[in-house]
């Protein structure tokens, strides 16, 4: 009675896992707001994984105070880099991680950093959606405040609006 019993879990083990493993990644089900590009695992369309704004989210947000150098003092509300890099199955050797705007403007944050610091894609300012006016809907964001210093190395220009893209470059 023992030995089907455990035969039985174990096969329902299996079963469970299995289907872990090839289960498809989540597809975003509004308006695609984040692509990451490059070598990643964990892939949900031709170029890479793509959020919607849910999706994003759902990974979890930081929050701090800052003093965005172009809007003065603020709380802003987002996802880490590090944490999106980590969901998406970024290799450990990320030597640099290219965000790209709407625009066309690029910010290049090295692959350390990302892991150092609290750089994150800001989705809310205040707890409210940051609209397009102001940046949104994904704005990068550097933590000032907490590590000072860090305008030297990524000074204020590096404040990017209207975020669509990050691409992983490896060593």
């Amino acid at each position: 009675m023992r030995k089907s019993r455990l035969v039985i879990a174990l096969c329902l083990m299996f079963v469970i896992l299995g289907s872990m493993c090839f289960a498809s990644p989540a597809k975003p089900s509004g308006k695609v707001v984040l692509t990451v590009k490059g070598p990643v695992a964990n892939t949900n369309a031709k170029d890479g994984f793509q959020f919607d704004l849910e999706m994003l989210e759902g990974l979890g947000l930081t929050e701090y105070k800052v003093k965005d150098p172009w809007l003065g003092n603020k709380t802003y509300g987002g996802v880490t880099i590090a944490k999106i890099l980590a969901y998406v199955g970024a290799p450990k050797n990320v030597a640099e991680v290219l965000v790209i705007a709407n625009d066309g403007k690029e910010v290049v944050i090295k692959g350390a950093d990302v892991a150092k610091y609290e750089i994150m894609l800001a989705t809310k300012d205040g707890g409210k959606a940051i609209g397009s006016g102001l940046g949104g809907p994904v704005k990068l964001v550097f933590p000032y405040d907490a590590n000072p210093g860090l305008n030297k190395e990524y000074p204020k220009e590096n404040w990017s609006w209207f975020i669509t893209t990050i691409e992983v470059k490896t060593k």
